[in-house]
């Protein structure tokens, strides 16, 4: 029952993601973090099998830790795009990964922020917003009105908890707790872990 969500503000990144490790009809836990950090300005977003998700971010984040030590540079959020691409072509006619994913990143150079929306099958796409796993059913339209270029942080953080609601409140089986964490030129920063429950999911309809 992945979620994740995420959008490019005005100077930063916001992605958000449920924190449930589940098996079948099973929650196994509730505290897992499906937002990797790549480095210090980068952060994949991880949904499909938990094994092949950490298996493959492991793999790509220790392959640009090398880069960069090799180097002495680090990556842009393009590059390391294309590298997690590239891993992910060759490996479906190999051991193909389970897993699709959102990159999110800072590039100091460019002093912006951006998004790339990844698949199993080595798809890769540069998109201004966008969510995958079950959260990718719901939340399109709420992006299509209401994000724009140049949002604010509060406007940023508001879209991100409204459609976390709509995700919560459309699934039969609830998500109880999203993580949203934050991307911008001071690196990567924990913004506010979301519960969601039943009284508060009634507050929202009495509001709508």
């Amino acid at each position: 029952m992945d979620s994740l969500v995420g959008f490019v503000g005005k100077n930063y990144v916001l992605m958000a993601g449920d924190t449930n490790a589940g098996r079948s009809i099973m929650r196994l836990k509730e505290d897992f973090d499906k937002l990797v950090p790549v480095d210090s300005h980068k952060i994949l977003a991880k949904s499909g099998e938990i094994g092949d998700g950490n298996q493959f971010c492991n793999l790509i984040i220790r392959n640009v830790s090398l880069y960069r030590i090799n180097n002495e540079t680090e990556l842009s959020t393009k590059s390391v795009a294309h590298y997690t691409r590239r891993q992910l072509a060759t490996a479906i006619r190999k051991n193909p990964y389970s897993v699709n994913l959102l990159l999110g990143g800072y590039d100091k150079k460019d002093q912006k922020g951006s998004l790339y929306y990844l698949d199993y099958l080595g798809s890769s796409k540069k998109i201004n917003y966008g969510a995958q796993g079950y959260a990718a059913l719901f939340v399109g339209s709420i992006l299509d009105r209401f994000w724009k270029e140049d949002l604010d942080f509060e406007d940023g953080l508001e879209l991100m908890k409204k459609c976390l609601r709509e995700v919560e409140k459309r699934l039969i089986i609830g998500t109880r707790c999203f993580l949203i964490k934050m991307i911008n030129s001071d690196g990567i920063a924990v913004v506010e872990k979301v519960m969601i429950n039943s009284k508060k999911k009634n507050e929202i309809e009495e509001e709508n």
